[in-house]
């Protein structure tokens, strides 16, 4: 018997299903974090799913796949709330002051790109490495905080634990499979890229409910 193909547009509108149910998840488990810095995640779990939707909508109702613009608005909300998470879960004096410095960072290299790339005809490649880059530095320095403080006993109580590590399980493999995108865009092993990435995506997304799951209420930072 022959088994049926899973197509691309299967597998996209399944990740935005799914989207779709973190968003629910992390609505209903808002009161676990809604008095910590934590809060502004819920605005950019349903900002991606609506952005996501748009993403569609423009692609097989509007018959266009010229999205970039919403993509590249998309890429600095999202970069620039996680930094200022972290820069709120920190307390060493000069992580924050790093990771501040990341914030402002990444803000000005998308300034600069706007120079040298057409923001509504292209994707900002060069900006997402850089940003996935800073994020994850800035997981690691908390991360590092962590270890060194009684927290890490309750660890996989925290909410801010489990966003982490989702953030990581997705951010850490796409830089340098961003970096073959750009570089290399006629690789062989573009369409495995693709692949891989939502399987990130997914497990991006599952670990994220796992952590409204078993997490406890943040506290007031």
């Amino acid at each position: 018997m022959r088994i049926p193909l899973i197509s691309t547009e299967n597998i996209r509108f399944s990740l935005i299903l799914l989207e779709l149910f973190v968003a629910l998840f992390g609505t209903f488990y808002f009161r676990k974090y809604s008095k910590s810095p934590l809060k502004i995640l819920l605005f950019i779990l349903w900002y991606t799913f609506l952005n996501d939707i748009v993403g569609l909508t423009m692609q097989y109702v509007f018959k266009t796949s010229n999205n970039f613009i919403i993509y590249n608005f998309y890429q600095v909300i999202r970069f620039s709330a996680l930094l200022w998470i972290y820069s709120r879960y920190v307390r060493n004096i000069n992580n924050y002051k790093v990771i501040t410095f990341f914030q402002f960072s990444y803000l000005f290299s998308f300034l600069i790109n706007l120079y040298f790339e057409d923001f509504c005809k292209s994707y900002f490649l060069n900006t997402f490495i850089i940003g996935a880059s800073l994020v994850t530095i800035a997981i690691i320095i908390y991360l590092f905080e962590i270890l060194r403080s009684d927290k890490i006993l309750f660890i996989t109580k925290s909410l801010v634990f489990w966003v982490s590590f989702a953030h990581l399980i997705y951010f850490v493999p796409n830089v340098p499979f961003y970096i073959v995108r750009k570089y290399y865009s006629n690789s062989n092993t573009i369409p495995f890229i693709f692949i891989i990435n939502y399987f990130l995506l997914l497990s991006y997304n599952s670990i994220l409910i796992s952590g409204f799951i078993w997490s406890k209420a943040e506290s007031k930072e």
